[in-house]
């Protein structure tokens, strides 16, 4: 027993899920939207950030373990099963 699947079918399932994602998608930004609040920042901010764009295409970087050194790793709370 074989079913023949045109590719006619095909297609219009192909589209009808991209439909779906889109719709799923939009859906998920509003979420975020109005969940996460937009914040201002200041110039200085703006200028880190533009200095980090700089090193990241200058390839310049740090390992993890390097920040961990710097900056101390601190253990991570374990959280119980079947809190949430």
């Amino acid at each position: 027993m074989t079913t023949e699947v045109s590719l006619d079918k095909v297609y219009e399932e192909v589209k009808r899920i991209r439909l779906e994602l889109k719709s799923i998608e939009k859906s998920l930004d509003s979420l975020v939207e109005s969940l996460i609040p937009e914040e201002e920042i200041s110039p200085e901010e703006v200028k880190e950030l533009r200095e980090i764009e700089a090193e990241m295409k200058r390839g310049e970087c740090v390992t993890l373990e390097e920040v961990k050194r710097k900056y101390g790793a601190k253990k991570r709370a374990k959280v119980p099963r079947n809190t949430f």
